[in-house]
């Protein structure tokens, strides 16, 4: 997995097309407010977006959904459930951007047609045993804008060591290969992560606290580091958490 992150993977029309707008939303909430930093946010069914082996935590079944309206009748949904089969974890999710009138959203020649679009679908399975897990992701992009449509097929891995629900180490490369689909106009630049969590208190009590620590080497940018926290409190199976 190193080597492929450290690897050159441009393929089909990548370098003269356009990045899906769909894959500036972000998968969730909790992965907005910490700048994508999600590689190794275990348990979290949001995360067969960025690190499929991240939901080999899951106890039972974890479902997530969240919506924004944005500036000109812009919207967004995202959604995602992961389920767990024994040593065995399943999880989809998919992502809906409608830009409105929006034109900064999906590039178009000259306005936004009825019916413009960008969604993404990815289904993941995960494979755990003791605290490491690894995975796999296939994902689905398509995007119509200016009254023509066009898709992209990709795939992302992951790993994750988790040490019971104290800390977890995450890594995942994120469209291997770039676009799979051939005489595509779209691009799925490859990011990578490396990712570090750790609960300074028990997160099955009443207060919680978390840091989270990530480095990402996006393919087409510079690498960055990402630091940020999360505390809450929760009583009664109903919690508040920033």
């Amino acid at each position: 997995m190193l080597l492929l992150a450290a690897g050159s993977n441009g393929l089909n029309a990548q370098g003269g097309g356009r990045v899906p707008a769909i894959l500036f939303v972000p998968a969730s909430v909790r992965t907005a407010g910490l700048l994508e930093a999600g590689g190794a946010l275990v348990g979290d069914a949001a995360s067969v977006f960025v690190n499929p082996a991240a939901i080999a935590t899951t106890r039972h079944v974890a479902l997530e959904g969240s919506f924004v309206s944005g500036a000109r009748n812009a919207r967004a949904f995202a959604g995602a459930l992961a389920w767990r089969l024994r040593q065995f974890d399943l999880g989809f999710g998919v992502k809906y951007l409608d830009p409105g009138s929006n034109l900064s959203l999906i590039p178009s020649k000259d306005s936004l047609l009825d019916n413009t679009y960008s969604v993404e679908g990815v289904g993941s399975l995960v494979y755990r045993f003791g605290i490491l897990a690894v995975g796999g992701s296939a994902k689905f992009v398509r995007e119509r804008s200016d009254g023509l449509e066009e898709r992209a097929l990709g795939a992302d891995a992951g790993a994750a060591i988790a040490i019971f629900d104290i800390m977890a180490i995450g890594f995942s490369i994120q469209n291997v290969g770039g676009n799979l689909e051939n005489n595509s106009p779209l691009e799925l630049p490859r990011v990578s992560r490396l990712g570090f969590t750790m609960n300074y208190v028990d997160p099955q009590e009443t207060v919680r606290l978390l840091s989270v620590l990530e480095v990402q080497w996006p393919e087409q940018g510079s690498a960055r580091w990402v630091i940020g926290g999360e505390a809450g409190l929760v009583a009664g199976g109903v919690g508040v958490v920033g």
